[in-house]
């Protein structure tokens, strides 16, 4: 359609050259032809020189001239239907031109206008933003790193007038409000044009998969080295995990004692002696030299910090392929306790296996997964997954439900975090860190799930789906603006912006699969 619309463009071109050379020529024929004035204007009128003849205008004039009428109808004949044929091809054409515009104006709008690259990084692959938290009163309590998620996927879990909504009015706090509608200095157009791009950079299917199990393993690896059970004691033994948590205790320490005195080890030349190159060796003595018994004190605790470090760096090169080999084969047994508990039920009901019973068999096993009494065996693993993927840090946290349902997340707070305000050491979290304990999102804990939805069924849809504009949810879940995004494939059939989806539906790969989403339900039934 594109080389017809080329084609057509072409051909139109040519024929209004040869009209334009031809008026040209016309021009200079006549002027060519005219004769200079010789009498008065009575003899010289056009209107009053000699009509021709009858005969003259009857013969050979009149058949040129009906001729040439001849010719034209049939140009135009044959010119219509390859005009009319070219339409769609010109249509298509238009609506490229203008989403390459759009596009190339919602870039330069991110990257230069409303500053977006700023804290979502460049492409929209996700970023961080310095921030204040704040107390009830608007009390200054921190200054934190928030992470600011990718963009590259929010087609995949938001509706356009969801995304719009949040360009207009921000999001969180944190996300100011863009639009005008909001208070913000774009425009709509301008919205639209953000819009056009972010379509642009969205990843697929397959990339946004490999991202998602990116951050699966290293939770998982974190798992190895630290996870403990119920008694305290940890899961993974060997020399290989020992050697690491030792060297992640000796660093942890050698932070504290640095973090203490509020030591720059940057202005302290922390790095130890052994590994020093010799223009190190030189500035370190120069220091040593003239610095006071408080100043080396400090040197020693950076040195210390240095030191740990390095084992910390030894330790993983000795024993991080077997901490990755024990990561993976945790998560493929964790996951495997789906395919179990799909054997369970249909051993419960063999009718599940039936033709046209895949949906019944689903939301069967994961009842079976989500009971607070389950039998399932290696079950608390499963659930131990979808926790991994509820606090997903993969893409700055883009795929996790953390970022909305936990205070805390999006700022680092699940690692130690107390911090100095004012002069005083306060804690950003009074309560410590609660996996769905409520910011954005609602409360997930307390079995407030089970509470909101009575079966699986429609808990997994609505993570699925998302919540939609003004439309109710679960059990007394009110209409609200979308914020809650689905997870799942979904397809645009109302795409913003012109010539976009006009007849066809935008399709959007899922975030996360059917499975992955199952472990999630059964991990928050749980909390």
């Amino acid at each position: 359609m594109l080389l017809a619309a080329s084609t057509q463009r072409t051909l139109g071109l040519v024929i209004l050259a040869i009209v334009f050379l031809g008026g040209i020529a016309y021009i200079f024929f006549n002027i060519r032809s005219a004769k200079a004035e010789v009498g008065s204007e009575i003899e010289l009128a056009a209107n009053r020189s000699p009509a021709l003849l009858d005969e003259d205008l009857e013969g050979r004039r009149l058949d040129l001239a009906l001729m040439a009428n001849l010719v034209m109808l049939t140009i135009i004949a044959v010119a219509l239907p390859f005009y009319w044929l070219g339409e769609p091809g010109r249509e298509e054409g238009l609506n490229v031109d203008t989403a390459r515009i759009f596009t190339n104006r919602g870039e330069s709008i991110y990257t230069e206008g409303a500053q977006c690259v700023n804290c979502h990084g460049a492409g929209g692959v996700g970023g961080s933003v310095t921030t204040s938290l704040t107390d009830d009163d608007g009390g200054f309590i921190a200054q934190v790193v928030w992470r600011a998620p990718a963009l590259n996927t929010v087609m995949s879990r938001f509706s356009d007038d969801e995304i719009l909504h949040t360009l207009n009015f921000g999001r969180n706090g944190v996300m100011p409000a863009w639009g005008a509608g909001g208070g913000g200095p774009l425009t709509d157009q301008q919205l639209e044009e953000v819009m056009f791009y972010l379509r642009s950079i969205a990843l697929d299917g397959d990339t946004m998969a490999e991202q998602v199990e990116s951050g699966l393993v290293t939770q998982a690896e974190d798992y190895v080295i630290n996870g403990t059970d119920d008694a305290g004691d940890y899961v993974f033994t060997g020399a290989h995990v020992d050697a690491i948590r030792d060297a992640d205790t000796d660093q942890l320490e050698a932070t504290l004692a640095v973090e203490g005195p509020d030591v720059d080890c940057d202005d302290y030349l922390g790095v130890p002696a052994e590994d020093a190159n010799e223009a190190t060796i030189a500035d370190r003595s120069e220091f040593e030299a003239g610095a006071d018994a408080e100043a080396l004190e400090e040197l020693a605790l950076c040195d210390t910090l240095g030191t740990a470090a390095a084992a910390v760096s030894a330790a993983f090169l000795a024993g991080g392929d077997q901490v990755s080999a024990d990561a993976a084969e945790w998560l493929a047994e964790a996951q495997a306790t789906a395919d179990t508990a799909t054997m369970m039920a249909l051993d419960e009901n063999p009718s599940l296996g039936g033709e046209g019973q895949e949906e019944a068999l689903r939301w069967a096993a994961l009842t079976m997964l989500s009971d607070e009494e389950s039998t399932v065996p290696n079950v608390e693993n499963y659930r131990i997954y979808g926790s991994f993927l509820f606090n997903n840090p993969a893409a700055a946290g883009t795929y996790s439900c953390a970022r909305c349902h936990t205070y805390g997340f999006s700022f680092g707070a699940a690692e130690r975090f107390t911090v100095r305000a004012n002069g005083t050491t306060k804690s950003v979290l009074p309560d410590g860190y609660v996996d769905g304990g409520g910011f954005f999102g609602k409360r997930l804990t307390g079995e407030s799930t089970r509470d909101q939805f009575f079966t699986v069924r429609t808990h997994a849809q609505f993570i699925e789906n998302g919540q939609a504009i003004g439309q109710p949810f679960g059990r007394g879940g009110s209409g609200g603006n979308g914020q809650m995004p689905g997870w799942a494939a979904r397809s645009e059939s109302a795409a913003v912006g012109p010539g976009i989806a006009n007849d066809a539906e935008a399709p959007y790969d899922a975030q996360l699969n059917s499975d992955q989403i199952d472990a999630i339900v059964a991990f928050e039934r749980n909390l």
